[in-house]
């Protein structure tokens, strides 16, 4: 079963592995590039159920205001 705890798990137990074998700084960017790929995810999903207005998050894109 694929809990926040255990899934928690696994991205640490990932990120000391990246660390130990290419230091601290490609393990904050692989953190980081994760971070983008989860939001990117989300948004993603969120359009394909509904939940995320396409038009919205284009007019947010493009600067303009509701």
């Amino acid at each position: 079963m694929l809990t926040g705890r255990f899934i928690g798990l696994l991205v640490g137990m990932l990120f000391g592995i990246v660390w130990m074998w290419l230091g601290f700084g490609a393990a904050v960017l692989t953190a980081f590039l994760g971070l983008i790929g989860w939001f990117g995810g989300g948004i993603i999903s969120g359009l394909m159920t509904g939940d995320v207005n396409g038009e919205t998050l284009r007019e947010l894109f493009q600067g303009r205001r509701s």
